[in-house]
Parts: C-alpha cells; structure tokens; sequence
C-alpha cells in the first residue's frame, strides 16, 4: 500500500497523501481511503492534477458520480461535475447581494431530492490569494451534544425540502416541479454504515418541518444550529493548490467562507454521489 493516512484529530478529517486519482489505484490503496472516509467523515486528498475525465474515474472509488441540479454550471462533455467560481456562480439574496453558492448558510447536498447524495467532492482548480476556507461540522457529534429530552424531540421530526425560490442558476420550471414534488426526510437521519445518527438539514431548502408553519421550523432551525455548530464540532479547511476534499452528507454540514476577494476567482470543480432515502 503507498497511500499514507494522518488523521487530523477531534472532531473530524483525515489527509491522504501517497495516491494519485489520475493513474491505478491499488485495491489495498482505494479500501484504505474508504476506510478513512467512513472513520473521520471528510479526506482531503492531497498532490491531485486531474482533467474532467479523471476526476470522474477517481470519484467512482467512492460511489457512482451523479448528474448535478445546476445546468448551466456544468463543466461541458461533464454533466456530473458542476464548476463554482466564485465571480459567477452566486446566487443573488433578498437585499441584493450575491454569494457564491454554498457560502449563505451551514447546510447538507440536495435535501430536496428523494435519494439525496451521500458524499460531494471538491476539487481545487483556483484558489484566491488568501481565505476562501471550507467548513465542515460533525452533525452527528452535535447530535449527541443535546440533552436525552430534546434529541427525543428531534428524532420525531420530519423535514419537508424543496427548492424554495428562483435564483440566478434555476429555472421556473426546475423550481416549480421540485415544490410539486416536495421530498419529506428525517430530521435525525441515521447513518447506513455506521448506525450513528446526525441532525440532517439544508435550511436553504427547508419548506417546513412536518406539521409546522415555515415561519415556526425556520426560526426553531436556526435557533437550533447557533447552538451545536460550536467550535468543536467544526473543522476549517485551508485549502492548497491540488486539494481534493470529499466529505459525508449524512453525518455532516458544511459552509463555503466568504473572507476573499471575489473577483479573484475561487474555482472549485464539484462531484456529488448517488446516495439513498435517508431513514
């Protein structure tokens, strides 16, 4: 085996160094990122040049790439990788401004489709000269964090998830058919490997909690969220030229910063892979 695995420590992440996605990766090599995936919940890849093509291949160690929501962010020839740059792919607020998508809120993929992903990728095209990190926070230990009554009162909640309003990268008739076909998810979703559980939502996405107004779920969700994404639930990455992170949507949130220049260009190349119903 030539992959080496370093965790990164409490609360989550690893770092693989030693593999390159764009050549053979050993089957010892590809179980041992497998492994380290489930176990720490977000890789980073370190060292990966790849075009379109072998960025596709080397994701299929991990499961099945999907095609994504956002058309006309798609990398051509590639329906399954979507291109985030942050000069242009933003999604414009109700006061006006505009943010590059997956900066507005700590949230989980696509909570709006019947079988959600269940891991994204990023890969590092561009980075700016300083900031631009990636947040992720183990949602399964801010789960546990809560005291027995009220994870109680979670684990009975259900989410109804659509997309909730036109923005710069959905059309009238995407919007329209994903409120028709609203998906309804746990709120506790319980991890398909492992069996632990995680509080598991995308606000953004979020129509109401099942038997609640929108007005009641948003501000109990948010309330919610100020209270266990805590720093120690968080780990920020800093990203390097050649990062590859994939992460867990099942047992994680994560939150693009917007501490950058803008304009300079933060280019990420996204992957997402087909997942299940949450149960």
């Amino acid at each position: 085996m030539t992959v080496t695995i370093t965790p990164l420590g409490p609360p989550l992440g690893a770092e693989a160094t030693g593999v390159d996605l764009a050549g053979t990766v050993s089957d010892d090599d590809a179980e041992a990122l497998r492994t380290a995936l489930r176990e720490h919940l977000v890789l980073i890849i370190r060292g990966q040049k790849l075009d379109p093509g072998q960025y596709v291949d080397g994701m299929k160690i991990f499961g099945e790439p999907i095609e994504q929501n956002e058309k006309n962010l798609v990398v051509p020839g590639h329906p399954e990788i979507t291109q985030l740059d942050s000069r242009t792919a933003v999604s414009t607020q109700e006061d006006g401004r505009k943010m590059p998508i997956g900066s507005r809120d700590w949230h989980t993929d696509h909570t709006n489709r019947r079988e959600p992903p269940k891991m994204t990728a990023l890969l590092a095209i561009q980075l700016p000269s300083s900031g631009g990190d990636t947040g992720f926070a183990n949602m399964q230990s801010a789960y546990e964090g809560l005291d027995t009554a009220e994870r109680e009162k979670l684990d009975a909640m259900k989410t109804v998830n659509a997309l909730l309003r036109k923005n710069d990268y959905t059309d009238d008739e995407t919007l329209q058919q994903s409120q028709k076909d609203a998906q309804t998810h746990p709120f506790i979703r319980t991890h398909p490997e492992t069996g632990k559980r995680a509080i598991y939502v995308h606000p953004a996405k979020l129509a109401h909690f099942e038997g609640w107004t929108p007005e009641a779920s948003k501000e109990y969700l948010y309330d919610l969220l100020d209270r266990v994404i805590t720093p120690d639930v968080i780990y920020r990455h800093k990203w390097q030229d050649g990062d590859l992170v994939i992460w867990d949507n099942r047992a994680l949130m994560h939150l693009a910063y917007t501490d950058y220049d803008l304009s300079e260009g933060r280019i990420m190349q996204r992957i997402c892979l087909a997942g299940d119903v949450p149960a």
